[in-house]
């Protein structure tokens, strides 16, 4: 069963190994000195205003999500991504849901996140949960589509 942690610097060298696992399955490749820059320092970027969490089997990172501070009552979900031999299997909720009670218990009134239109199983997930479309809040030359959740609602309520 695997096991739910917070990131600790002692799990940099694996979160490395997972990202660059995902983002080879992606196409992507791993590019820590540009596009994937925040990962060698999730110490500062996440852990200082905000959290990640590290889903775990044993040692193995499987699964990530990631928040942090964007503005005076306002979140970022980052870094969502699950092993492709996990999905379908709830790794993905759960990390989504992981991110969203912690932005709650932090009191943040809205969560934003931004994604890819091909990332239809992530999109499924985000739209299901209530988030809606906005315009763009970030330079991120690499999301197409951008949206946000009003924590301040009921869960389920939200229109």
């Amino acid at each position: 069963m695997p096991e739910l942690k917070t990131y600790a610097p002692s799990m940099q060298p694996e979160l490395e190994r997972f990202f660059e696992a995902c983002f080879t399955a992606l196409g992507w490749g791993y590019h820590p000195e540009g596009r994937h820059a925040d990962i060698p320092d999730t110490a500062n970027i996440y852990m200082k205003n905000g959290r990640m969490w590290c889903l775990c089997e044993g040692e193995r990172i499987i699964g990530t999500s990631a928040v942090r501070a964007l503005a005076p009552g306002v979140a970022e979900m980052k870094r969502l991504y699950v092993l492709p031999e996990y999905q379908g299997k709830g790794c993905g909720r759960l990390m989504f849901e992981t991110a969203l009670g912690y932005a709650r218990e932090q009191g943040y009134r809205k969560i934003r996140l931004d994604t890819q239109k091909d990332r239809s199983a992530s999109r499924h997930l985000i739209e299901s949960s209530g988030f809606v479309q906005i315009p763009r809040y970030d330079d991120n030359p690499f999301a197409e589509l951008y949206y946000e959740l009003d924590l301040t609602q009921p869960r389920g309520e939200t229109e």
